[in-house]
């Protein structure tokens, strides 16, 4: 069997050569071809690439499951960095053939520092934060109603998540603190971090009513981000009262990485506001009672042509006599048997009156 399939690749191999040989003359080295692309279909082309906006959730369940990874991944991040520190009992055997090991993965769970596995997750979920405010951002700008640009203030708070995420490793708001101290000589909390906490907190609540606010369901929303920045307080608290007791110091740092999973959250919640926007999905409001109005013109109208269109009255056979010559009088309807005539009717029996005084 090798041999005779030995004998087919010499075969095509002496035809290959043969063809080439023709192709390109007798003497003449074989031209170069070029290199053949790689095809595509036409959904390829960044034209037809989806945009992110298509890929947050929208429906209950999908909402409910993406809160659950979050909060899920967090917690427990924070429950198994601070769980020997708090308790007091390690989570992993110290000694054995991977001690060195180990205690590279404890020191990767640190929770004093943000250089671990809760300080990744922490900087994940505000780069995510601002990355849906920015998806919000491009939505809100093609609101027609929306003459003041108030979807402006979603790119500020993508701004903000950012910067909070840039302190988050590199500490400046202590900078920005004693630089305070040192240009006002009033001390506000230890080394200036009093003036961080109140410029953060003062940017965070105009920037965040002036971005809720307009939402039709901002509900969701606001109990998230309220969360969010009271998980930011607590840790700044907890900042200021530490003093170098690592129990302060471990929760400061739980409740910074919570309140950015609740951040992260609260950003879904107002994408998924504004999608249902986008896609009429708001419910309106109850209308509220109205009393009872006048007829419309348009009423008066259609009531007019109802009682055109009823059959005349037999009117035609009347005929003034001597003792009305002054022909009927249309002013009122007493008797039960005379219905109520047409402005048609009405002008007609009028002009035949005026026609019997005048003969």
């Amino acid at each position: 069997m090798s041999s005779k399939g030995s004998q087919r690749r010499d075969q095509r191999r002496r035809l290959v050569v043969s063809w080439n040989r023709s192709a390109t003359g007798a003497g003449q080295a074989p031209a170069s071809e070029p290199r053949s692309m790689a095809e595509y279909s036409r959904e390829a082309h960044p034209e037809h690439q989806s945009s992110p906006a298509v890929l947050l959730p929208t429906g209950l369940g999908g909402m409910t499951l993406a809160i659950a990874a979050i909060l899920i991944a967090v917690s427990g991040a924070v429950t198994v960095a601070a769980w020997e520190p708090v308790l007091g009992r390690p989570l992993f055997a110290d000694g054995g053939r991977f001690a060195a090991t180990l205690r590279a993965v404890k020191g990767c769970l640190d929770p004093r520092s943000m250089q671990s596995l809760a300080g990744w997750l922490t900087q994940l979920m505000l780069v995510l934060a601002a990355a849906v405010a920015l998806v919000v951002r491009l939505m809100r700008r093609y609101r027609r109603d929306d003459y003041k640009g108030r979807f402006r203030a979603w790119g500020w708070l993508a701004g903000l998540f950012i910067v909070t995420s840039f302190a988050t490793v590199v500490p400046i708001g202590r900078v920005f603190g004693a630089a305070i101290v040192d240009a006002s000589g009033v001390p506000f909390g230890p080394a200036g971090l009093g003036w961080w906490v109140a410029v953060a907190a003062v940017a965070y609540g105009v920037v965040s009513l002036w971005a809720v606010l307009p939402l039709h369901e901002r509900g969701a929303t606001t109990f998230w981000l309220v969360l969010a920045l009271s998980s930011w307080g607590g840790s700044a608290a907890f900042t200021w009262l530490a003093a170098g007791r690592d129990r302060l110091v471990i929760a400061a740092q739980a409740a910074w990485t919570m309140g950015a999973a609740l951040a992260a959250i609260a950003m879904l919640a107002a994408a998924r506001s504004v999608i249902r926007e986008v896609r009429g999905l708001c419910r309106t409001p109850a209308a509220l009672p109205v009393k009872d109005k006048a007829p419309e013109p348009a009423d008066r109208d259609e009531e007019a042509e109802a009682e055109a269109a009823e059959p005349p009255a037999e009117v035609d056979a009347w005929e003034p006599t001597d003792g009305d010559s002054q022909g009927p009088d249309f002013s009122t309807d007493t008797g039960q048997e005379h219905r109520h005539l047409s402005k048609a009717e009405r002008k007609r029996l009028k002009k035949m009156a005026r026609m019997n005084r005048a003969a």
